[in-house]
């Protein structure tokens, strides 16, 4: 795949979030290693924050909880925006590693 100025500028970006502290020396097979890794976080970190959300929402559903309407929205959307959050930087980290394979 033939990748634009504009693209590898992108990439480097996204290598410079995700691989923050790493040797620029790490061969290719090796940075796709540890993004795996990153991405089986983020798999851990997305699950949580869905389990928050079903957790919250069944509690105030059946009146479990005494948080008022106001907290629970916030808890929700501040989850809500975390697992949208978590979802592109998987989805930044799978395009790092599909950009390492072709190299």
């Amino acid at each position: 795949m033939t990748y634009s100025s504009e693209d590898l500028n992108r990439l480097k970006s996204y290598e410079k979030v995700h691989l923050k502290g790493e040797d620029d020396n790490l061969e290719p097979s090796e940075k796709i290693n540890l993004l795996h890794k990153k991405d089986r976080n983020k798999w851990y970190m997305l699950i949580f924050n869905v389990l928050a959300i079903l957790f919250f929402g069944y509690s105030f559903y059946f009146d479990i909880t005494n948080l008022s309407d106001t907290i629970f929205i916030i808890l929700v959307v501040v989850f809500t925006i975390n697992v949208g959050l978590i979802y592109l930087q998987r989805k930044q980290i799978s395009e790092l590693i599909e950009f390492y394979h072709t190299k």
